[in-house]
């Protein structure tokens, strides 16, 4: 799971400044062998590009083994980027990376007019937006506080707080304030009251927003909160909730699936919520899964796009 220019931490801004300063093959490394050219044989399309994405996207089933698996794409390099984040999309602006991971609620894709390649043959799996919590904390009325945010998220909502945040530039914590009272989820109660639990995020603003919501929901509701947003990527918040640092993430179904069990094969919201919930640590548990999904994507410039007649993953194992 790419995105967008709020919270950047000055790892993100230090990481940015080395990209402009670098050439489009700097920090890359090799994809793999498979759309490659041998002999003299016509090299693929990816073979001559370069992807960019976060650290885990390297190793994930549905990353680069996926495209190489499920479409015969092995792509000339990879660069280490953000996750869903402005690294990512300053990348592909500036045409440092060929193609990235990104996210299908990401602004940045039509403000740019980026190109999202489809995904016939589902290698990106379902990914609902639900609350990762430790099951210490998730006490009958946080459970029903948070469980009655996930009733009312779906995916055009999301991207629209992605939009405010991003494009407007507001404050995730005002947004998610906002985004409460408009859904009727902002009355003071005490259902929360018997928890004390810490919030945290991923590095990218859709993370932080959710974030935000989980934690003022909890908040009116009578629950003491601490957040700890723009933790980073999954090696290092995942850490976090199982040593008790962190009580509750945002999280996509699909994606912490793929990362606790990388030979997990279900696609569907239903069959994917299910593995999730074996999957997990003892100590850890889901909640309700809400409609909101943000997939992972193979995106690239409409340039790119246009210059190797590019609408599908399928179309970049093609040779030329």
């Amino acid at each position: 799971m790419i995105r967008k220019a709020i919270l950047i931490g000055a790892t993100s801004v230090a990481l940015a400044t080395a990209l402009t300063a670098c050439g489009k093959d700097s920090g890359s490394s090799a994809a793999g062998s498979t759309g490659g050219s041998s002999g003299g044989s016509k090299a693929t399309i990816a073979s001559k590009l370069v992807l960019g994405g976060p650290p885990e996207f390297k190793t994930r089933v549905d990353g680069v083994p996926g495209l190489q698996k499920n479409y015969s794409v092995a792509f000339g390099g990879y660069k280490v980027l953000d996750t869903g984040g402005p690294v990512t999309v300053t990348a592909l602006q500036n045409g440092q990376v060929d193609a990235a991971d990104l996210f299908t609620t990401d602004p940045s894709i039509a403000a740019n007019n980026f190109v999202i390649l489809q995904d016939p043959k589902n290698n990106f799996a379902a990914q609902n937006v639900l609350p990762l919590i430790s099951k210490a904390k998730a006490t009958p009325g946080a459970t029903k506080v948070l469980n009655a945010v996930s009733a009312k998220l779906d995916t055009t909502g999301l991207g629209a707080l992605l939009t405010k945040v991003q494009n407007d530039k507001q404050d995730p914590d005002a947004v998610a304030k906002q985004w409460l009272k408009d859904q009727g989820l902002d009355t003071t109660g005490t259902d929360a009251a018997d928890v004390s639990l810490t919030v945290g995020s991923a590095n990218f603003p859709e993370s932080v927003v959710l974030a935000e919501i989980y934690a003022e929901a909890l908040k009116d509701q009578g629950a003491k909160v601490s957040t700890k947003l723009n933790i980073g990527a999954r090696e290092v918040y995942i850490p976090g909730i199982k040593d008790g640092s962190i009580d509750l993430l945002p999280e996509y179904s699909g994606s912490i699936l793929q990362y606790l069990d990388p030979k997990a094969t279900a696609t569907s919201s239903d069959d994917v919520y299910a593995a999730l919930q074996k999957a997990l640590p003892s100590t850890l548990t889901v909640l309700d899964q809400s409609k909101a999904q943000d997939s992972d994507a193979i995106v690239v410039t409409k340039a790119t796009a246009t210059k190797y007649n590019l609408t599908s993953i399928a179309d970049l194992a093609k040779t030329q």
